[in-house]
């Protein structure tokens, strides 16, 4: 019997999102088949070099080799992005303007988001992929989920990872779009919808066990217990969906902070190591012997 449509959904975490690329690695090496995917934020910049069969040991090699945090401009202490973002935003109040919302202007720091996934797709759009693709990301304005799949890969997969006050917000058509972490961190839904008839599930989120000792820490605690509930519900419902066929991995990254990209290397060595401890588990969610039901018809 033939094995079932394989879905990957790729979750959202910054450098912590960078086990996605050893998770791929690993599937590649155990020939474990891949039929759809869906990314959120880094969950879409590494999917999408698995959708167009790019060489993804070069593709290590070379995020290994770079400097992310100097290229894109981020710091590894969220209290420096926080004094950068309040000082943009009351520059952008004195100038009475965004220039994100100014018509024929491109903001540097998305010049350079789009630079790098440019270079990770070889600038290719979602209809060169070998592997149907998805990248989530959110409308600004409407709160509303867009599920992206036309266009060229680089703008798409930057509006996916637009973190809102660290990115600009990407202008495309008459939405603002930023990154698709705020209402889905791991897209399990959107592979469901493309037609996955087994998930496995990558979520490389924040954990709720870091120390709390200021008020920033605080607000960032919320912020991630809101998320990882948010993201429970999701799985859940899938699982409901799939009849449980679906299998939800968690690499070991969880000390690793949204911006400590010289953890690079780490990152990507626990998304390997996940899939290797786990790879009789993935095999047995795709043994079609072991279904006990087609897949819901399912509302989302």
């Amino acid at each position: 019997m033939m094995a079932r449509k394989l879905g990957l959904a790729l979750g959202g975490g910054g450098a912590r999102g960078l086990a996605h690329l050893g998770v791929l690695l690993a599937l590649e090496e155990a020939d474990i088949p891949v039929a759809l995917i869906a990314g959120t934020s880094m969950g879409a910049a590494m999917g999408a070099t698995k959708a167009i069969a790019a060489d993804l040991r070069m593709i290590r090699r070379v995020l290994e080799a770079v400097d992310l945090n100097d290229l894109l401009q981020v710091t590894d202490s969220t209290l420096r992005e926080l004094q950068k973002i309040i000082g943009r935003s009351l520059l952008e109040y004195v100038r009475g303007s965004s220039p994100w919302r100014e018509e024929g202007t491109a903001p540097h720091d998305l010049a350079r988001l789009c630079e790098l996934f440019s270079v990770l797709t070889a600038n290719k759009s979602f209809g060169d992929t070998d592997i149907p693709f998805a990248a989530v990301a959110a409308d600004l304005e409407t709160g509303e989920r867009v599920v992206l799949r036309k266009g060229k890969l680089a703008p798409a997969i930057a509006a996916s990872t637009a973190v809102p006050g660290v990115f600009s917000p990407v202008a495309m058509g008459n939405r603002y779009l930023i990154d698709g972490g705020i209402l889905e961190k791991v897209p399990v839904d959107v592979v469901v919808e493309m037609g996955a008839e087994v998930v496995l599930a990558i979520d490389t989120g924040a954990p709720l066990t870091r120390r709390i000792e200021t008020c920033l820490d605080a607000i960032l605690q919320s912020q991630r217990a809101t998320s990882k509930h948010l993201t429970d519900l999701q799985l859940s419902r899938a699982k409901e969906c799939l009849d449980n066929q679906i299998l939800v991995l968690r690499p070991d990254v969880g000390w690793i902070k949204m911006f400590e990209f010289e953890h690079t290397a780490d990152a990507i060595q626990a998304g390997e190591q996940v899939v290797r401890d786990h790879l009789d588990d993935i095999r047995g969610i795709l043994d079609a012997r072991a279904a006990t039901a087609s897949p819901l018809d399912c509302e989302w």
